[in-house]
């Protein structure tokens, strides 16, 4: 018994010791890969992510009649569509086909000379080699599709993740500071007629917290005095789907794939984010989280569904 613990503690730590291992590289390796993509993304993202609101308000102005979860499986439906089309173009269709016919030979060979070890070893290494020729075609076309896929996302989530402060609400505005300390007699928040200040600023961990209530209904742009600075964030106030950015970033391409509708906070600037707590949108088909699974599912749903339409393979 005093082997079997042994044995097993011993396994539990090697195991343990791998992983953080494991999590180490997987972290360097991402951290160089983020330092690496950052100048280019970010500037990229700056450009783009603009154009993009303007067209998603667009889409969203022409949906607005329609029930939320209606408008998402219409996007999600829609997007199905699109990406078959661009994977069908492209990838090397002739080479996915040839790849996916020699793994469905190889495993019906396997099937029937399961009893010849040596002709089933060759053909279960044929399929290991299938499969990876098959990845690599897939490769080029998931790689294209990446960058719209996350611009299309970011301004989905700005709609279906979160919901605008009500009228009368209580809430918080963060402001997460570059400098580690600021004057308080330098903070403040200009007079907005969709906010009422209850309380604030109060410093504390790096960052100034003010207690607000939600004012008129209406899209406001909220005006922060700090350090000598004048910095803008939009505050959406009202109900139903709308636009909600919850905070402004600085230039970190991450965070501009998640909250992409408002520039990125100047060079220089006191505060490194601008955040205001709003509530999470409450549906179990288009809330908060909720509506990423939903998207997934309809637009693949509606790939697989058209794909012998559109003579795609993969």
């Amino acid at each position: 018994m005093n082997v079997i613990n042994w044995l097993l503690i011993n396994f539990g730590n090697a195991v343990a010791w791998l992983w953080g291992g494991l999590k180490a590289v997987l972290a360097a390796l991402w951290a160089g890969l983020d330092a690496l993509l950052n100048p280019l993304l970010s500037r990229l993202l700056a450009i783009l992510n603009p154009i993009c609101t303007v067209i998603a308000d667009g889409v969203y102005f022409v949906l607005g009649p329609l029930p939320p979860w209606l408008g998402l499986a219409l996007i999600s439906a829609a997007t199905g569509v699109v990406m078959l089309v661009i994977f069908r173009y492209t990838s090397n269709q002739a080479a996915i086909g040839r790849a996916r016919d020699d793994i469905t030979a190889n495993l019906l060979a396997l099937k029937i000379f399961k009893d010849e070890l040596g002709l089933a070893l060759r053909c279960l290494a044929r399929v290991l080699s299938a499969l990876l020729r098959l990845q690599w075609h897939m490769l080029r076309p998931v790689l294209i599709m990446l960058l719209p896929m996350l611009l299309l996302l970011g301004q989905m989530g700005a709609r279906y993740q979160w919901r605008p402060l009500r009228p009368g609400e209580q809430t918080l505005i963060k402001i997460h500071l570059s400098p580690p300390q600021v004057d308080l007699r330098e903070a403040a928040i200009e007079p907005c007629a969709g906010l009422v200040v209850e309380a604030g600023p109060v410093p504390g961990g790096g960052q100034l917290v003010w207690r607000v209530r939600g004012g008129l209904p209406g899209r406001y742009k909220l005006r922060f005095n700090l350090a000598g600075q004048t910095l803008e964030k939009e505050l959406t106030v009202g109900d139903g789907l709308q636009r909600v950015s919850a905070q402004r970033l600085g230039s970190r391409w991450t965070s501009q794939v998640v909250h992409p509708t408002e520039p990125l906070l100047p060079a220089g600037s006191p505060a490194q984010a601008i955040e205001v707590l709003y509530g999470s949108v409450d549906s179990w088909v288009y809330g908060a989280n909720w509506w990423v699974l939903h998207f997934f599912v309809v637009s693949m749903a509606v790939a697989l569904l058209l794909k012998p339409v559109f003579k795609v393979r993969f």
